[in-house]
C-alpha cells in the first residue's frame, strides 16, 4: 500500500514541474484578479504616465549562499544570478532570520524580527491577517501584484496571500488525495501560470511580482546531467543514495557516510543550477533582460541547508552559519554601480528598501548599494538576531482532535532519533551576529562564541578563548532571549486548518 510519506514526497516533486495542468490553490483569479488589478483611486491618466519601477522578487528555496557560483566557492552552479551579480550589488554577507520558510518569509514580507511576528514561536505558525505585508505597500500604492509560489508552505493558509492580486500554491492536500486514490497529482505549472498573468496584466501600471523557486529543496533529484557528480558514480548508487537518507532526518549519528555527503552535495548542486535555470525562465518571461526601464530585480533565498556541517542535514534545528547564510543580489536601480558589499546585512532588510526603491518611502534602514572602506569596521555596531524554536515542531492535542487527524494517518516522524540529549538540537535557539562574531544560546545548552571571518563551519568555540567579548555579548544575548523569548507573552498555538497541518508534516516541521 501506497504511504502518505510516499504520497507526500511525490506531491512535493511534483511541485517542482512546469506543465500547464494544475491542481493547486489560487486564492484570487478571473474576474476578481481582474477587478483588484485597478486601484480605484488612480485615474486612467495617472495610470498613462505611471514610471514607477516594477520589481520583481525571487526567493531561490533553500539556497545557500556558497552554493552560488557568484559567491566564488563553487563554479558554474548559477550562471543567472552571476548575471546579475556582475550587473548590480551582491551583498556577500546576507543572514536570514529564521531557518524555515514560514517564519523567513514573514520577516521578508514585514520587516520583522521573529520574536516581533511570532510565526515559529509559540506554536505559531500563521502570519496574522492584521499585520502589514509587502505586497499590500504595493497594492495600496496603485501597483498590479502577483505572487506565485511553489512551497506548499506559503499556501495561502499560511497567510501569505495578503495584497496579492493574483496569488497561487500547491494545496499539498488536494494532491496527497489524488496520490492515494492512485492517480498522479499534475505539476504546479508556475512558469505557465506566470506566462498568463504577465499576458493578461494591467500594463500600463508598475507590477510587484513575488516568486518562490522550489527546486533547491530536499529530495535532491537524479539529474541526467550533473557536472557536481564524479562521472564515475553509477546511477544506482544515486539513486540509492538519494532514497537512503530522508534529508531532514539525518542528524547526529545518522549522518551519512563521508561519501554519500559528498555524491549528496553533488545532488544539491544540481537541484541549485535547475533553480537557476527557473530563474532566468522567470526573468525571460518578464522581459527583465529587454525593457528599456528595467524591473528592479531582487534574488534571494529564506534559509540555507546543512550539508554534514555541524553533524545536520536539512535546515530545521538550527541557527547555524549553514541554515542562515543566504544570497542577496538586486539589479534594475537607476544609476547602480556594480558593487560588493561586505557589511552584514539581514533578508528584512529587503521591506524598508523595496519601500525606499520603488515607492519613494524614507529610505532610511535600507540596504546600502555602495561599498565603503568602513563596512566591517562599522558592522559590530548592528545586531543581526535569529531564531528557531521547537514549539513550531508539534501541534496541540485539541488542534489534531479539532481536525479529526488520527495519529496513525501521520507519517511517522524520526528526524531526532540519532541524536543524543547533549546534542544541541532541542528547544530553542537565538543566534546574535555583530559581525565576526556570533554568540548562539541555546535554551538546553550553554552558548558558544564563534569568529565567523575564519570559522564559518563554527567548530573552534571562543567563549573561553575571549571571555571579555564573550561575556559582553552574553550578557546583550541573555537580555534579548528573556524581552523576546522565554517572557514574552505567548499568542497561543496557530488555528490550523487541515491543509496547513498536512503541510507541516510533510516538509519535516511537525513531529
Amino acid at each position: 500500500m501506497l504511504t502518505l510519506v510516499t504520497a507526500l514526497v511525490l506531491t512535493l516533486a511534483c511541485s517542482r514541474s512546469d506543465d500547464a495542468e494544475r491542481t493547486d490553490s489560487v486564492v484570487i483569479s478571473g474576474a476578481e484578479a481582474t477587478a483588484r488589478s485597478t486601484n480605484k483611486s488612480t485615474t486612467a491618466a495617472e495610470r498613462a504616465r505611471d514610471s514607477r519601477p516594477s520589481v520583481i522578487l525571487v526567493v531561490l528555496d533553500t539556497l545557500r549562499a556558497d552554493a552560488v557560483s557568484a559567491y566564488g566557492e563553487v563554479e558554474g552552479t548559477t550562471p543567472e544570478i552571476d548575471r546579475l551579480a556582475e550587473q548590480g550589488v551582491r551583498y556577500a554577507r546576507a543572514f536570514a532570520p529564521a531557518p524555515w520558510t514560514a517564519a523567513s518569509h514573514a520577516s521578508l514580507f514585514t520587516g520583522l524580527r521573529v520574536d516581533e511576528h511570532g510565526v515559529g514561536l509559540d506554536g505559531v505558525v500563521v502570519t496574522p491577517e492584521s499585520m502589514q505585508m509587502m505586497a499590500e505597500d504595493f497594492q495600496e500604492a496603485g501597483y498590479v501584484t502577483a505572487g506565485l509560489a511553489a512551497n506548499a508552505m506559503l499556501h495561502d493558509d499560511f497567510g501569505f496571500s495578503q495584497g496579492f492580486d493574483l496569488y497561487g500554491a500547491p494545496s499539498l492536500v488536494a494532491n496527497v488525495k489524488m496520490v492515494k486514490s492512485g492517480q498522479t497529482p499534475p505539476p504546479f505549472g508556475l512558469l505557465d501560470r506566470l506566462t498568463s498573468w504577465n499576458r493578461e496584466r494591467d500594463h500600463s501600471r508598475p507590477y510587484f511580482l513575488f516568486v518562490n523557486l522550489f527546486e533547491a529543496h530536499d529530495p535532491y533529484e537524479v539529474r541526467d546531467v550533473n557536472p557536481w557528480i564524479p562521472e564515475d558514480v553509477p546511477r544506482s548508487e544515486l539513486d540509492y543514495v538519494q532514497s537512503a537518507y530522508t534529508v531532514s532526518e539525518a542528524l547526529c549519528d545518522s549522518l551519512p557516510t563521508a561519501r554519500h555527503l559528498e555524491l549528496l552535495h553533488g545532488l544539491y548542486l544540481g537541484d541549485v543550477a535547475a533553480a537557476d535555470a527557473k530563474l532566468a525562465e522567470v526573468l525571460r518571461i518578464m522581459g527583465a533582460r529587454d525593457e528599456a526601464s528595467p524591473p528592479i530585480v531582487v534574488v534571494t533565498s529564506d534559509h540555507g541547508e546543512h550539508l554534514g556541517e555541524n553533524r545536520l542535514m536539512g535546515h530545521r534545528f538550527s541557527v547555524r552559519h549553514a541554515a542562515l547564510r543566504i544570497p542577496l543580489v538586486v539589479t534594475g536601480l537607476p544609476d547602480l554601480r556594480p558593487a560588493v558589499i561586505e557589511r552584514p546585512v539581514e533578508l528584512r532588510d529587503l521591506h524598508a528598501s523595496l519601500r525606499c526603491w520603488a515607492l519613494g518611502d524614507a529610505c532610511e534602514g535600507a540596504l546600502p548599494l555602495e561599498s565603503g572602506s568602513s563596512e566591517l569596521a562599522e558592522a559590530e555596531s548592528r545586531p543581526i538576531f535569529s531564531l528557531y524554536s521547537d514549539s513550531v515542531t508539534s501541534v496541540p492535542d485539541f488542534v489534531r482532535e479539532g481536525l479529526g487527524i488520527a495519529k496513525e494517518d501521520e507519517p511517522p516522524m524520526l528526524a531526532r532519533d540519532g541524536c543524543q540529549p547533549n546534542d544541541p538540537v532541542y528547544g530553542e535557539m537565538v543566534s546574535l551576529i555583530r559581525y565576526p562574531y556570533k554568540m548562539t544560546w541555546f535554551s538546553d545548552h550553554e552558548p558558544v562564541l564563534h569568529d565567523l571571518s575564519w570559522d564559518p563551519v563554527e567548530q573552534s568555540d571562543q567563549l573561553e578563548r575571549q571571555p571579555e567579548r564573550a561575556a559582553k555579548l552574553r550578557e546583550e544575548l541573555d537580555a534579548f532571549v528573556e524581552a523576546n523569548v522565554t517572557n514574552r507573552e505567548s499568542a497561543g498555538p496557530s488555528e490550523l486548518t487541515e491543509e496547513a497541518l498536512r503541510t507541516l508534516e510533510s516538509l519535516g516541521y511537525v513531529e
